[in-house]
């Protein structure tokens, strides 16, 4: 009996090795980059990556923007004292080509929120030329990288930008689910136009976030809520509120 009872323990044991071996298998060692780790070690700081996107992928990411932090034209600019590490420049935003897409497929979700309205002026052009900042951060509320926003409303480039960036600073094996109030539309234009290279969009899953999914269609959110996405645990794209 007790013989048996070993024996069945063992077998348990080899079982969940064997499963162990494979899962690592699919999987790749590569670092992520040093900036990225030392910014959240829990996020980045790990080894392997390649877990598919729709079993919650590597990372999970968070975008939006905030109209609140202006900068006044009569300002100036200051002197150039240090390398904005963690501000994406704007001739790199600016390169990034996101053409507007009157499809049906997404259009309520489009019109429901002002955050896909590209054209919408959320501040005074006339006084700013930074009319808000952009912001990319983890799944832990840690902020990871920014970009102004010196266009009327909150262009899809900026969302782009922060992400292209972000995928350069990690192994190419892996997977990130990036939360967005308009995931869906972010994630049309990607499909329907070379934006980003397809190194990233095959590594690459849109969701909504959270609280904004309830505004989303029913139809969107079978497929864009993180609450019924496999794999995105308590991830819930809010942080940047």
């Amino acid at each position: 009996m007790v013989y048996s009872q070993l024996h069945l323990h063992s077998l348990e044991w080899l079982y969940l090795l064997i499963y162990f071996h494979s899962t690592v298998h699919c999987l790749n060692a590569r670092r992520c980059a040093p900036l990225l780790v030392q910014q959240c070690p829990a996020c980045f700081g790990g080894l392997l990556h390649g877990r598919p996107t729709d079993e919650g992928g590597d990372i999970h990411v968070a975008i939006d923007g905030n109209f609140h932090h202006h900068h006044r034209c009569a300002a100036g600019n200051c002197p150039l004292f240090y390398d904005p590490t963690y501000f994406i420049p704007k001739n790199f935003i600016d390169k990034v080509h996101t053409p507007i897409i009157p499809d049906e497929a997404v259009d309520q979700c489009e019109t429901a929120y002002e955050a896909a309205d590209g054209k919408k002026q959320k501040a005074a052009m006339d006084n700013f030329d930074d009319t808000g900042i952009m912001a990319l951060i983890c799944r832990h509320d840690i902020p990871l990288f920014f970009a102004n926003i010196d266009s009327p409303g909150e262009q899809q480039k900026y969302s782009v930008a922060l992400l292209q960036h972000l995928f350069s600073l990690l192994p190419p094996e892996a997977t990130v689910v990036a939360l967005y109030d308009v995931g869906c539309v972010l994630a049309r234009s990607l499909a329907k136009y070379e934006i980003l290279p397809e190194t990233v969009t095959k590594q690459l899953r849109f969701a909504t976030t959270a609280m904004h999914a309830y505004g989303h269609e029913w139809a969107c959110q079978l497929v864009y809520n993180p609450q019924m996405c496999l794999g995105l645990g308590l991830s819930d794209g809010e942080g940047t509120e």
